[in-house]
């Protein structure tokens, strides 16, 4: 749940925010949160440590728009020696929060209200508690901006490659097997 301190809101630990008085606010209207996550599940696997960053959620009109900037880092496995290293990540992005129940009669929104696009784009709801949750969406952009084959940088002691020619890549524990191919490809 966000936190008031002093002046500023703040999510520590917390991906849930209580939107009632942005709901029951102009069109238009903002509100600012401070973004700090000391551990954020991203799968079974994979956490983000160090989350920190800001949303900014504005008020439209069935929805909430929530801008999102954060940025940490998660553990990751090095595919060439295969030890972990800390991958740092920063990603922003722009998700609509669709309003489910009526924040002044508690009804639910009829489904004829819901604009064309509602049917074609997964928006994320604003659950009866009148409570949105950057959670799932921050998990999906974290994840999309980790790289597909984890690699420790230029130092890491894992396996080194050496050029075989004609800008084939070959491991050096298998320049044995390319000089048998070489050798064999001269027979015939």
């Amino acid at each position: 749940m966000a936190l008031e301190h002093g002046r500023g809101l703040g999510l520590n630990n917390d991906t849930v925010i209580n939107v009632v008085g942005l709901l029951k606010g102009q069109v238009g209207s903002t509100r600012n949160y401070a973004l700090h996550l000391d551990a954020f599940p991203l799968d079974d696997e994979l956490t983000a440590e160090g989350v920190t960053g800001e949303v900014r959620l504005t008020r439209l009109q069935d929805r909430i728009l929530a801008d999102v900037d954060a940025r940490g880092r998660v553990e990751l496995e090095c595919v060439r020696c295969l030890r972990p290293y800390d991958q740092p990540f920063e990603t922003a992005f722009t998700e609509e929060y669709r309003q489910m129940v009526d924040v002044r009669t508690g009804a639910d929104i009829p489904a004829e209200l819901l604009t064309d696009t509602d049917a074609d784009d997964e928006v994320f709801a604003i659950d009866e508690n009148h409570e949105l949750d950057v959670g799932e969406a921050l998990r999906q952009w974290i994840v999309l901006t980790l790289p597909m084959r984890a690699d420790c940088g230029p130092d890491c002691p894992g396996p080194d490659v050496t050029e075989a020619g004609e800008g084939e890549a070959v491991d050096e524990r298998f320049a044995a097997l390319s000089r048998l191919l070489d050798e064999d490809g001269a027979e015939h």
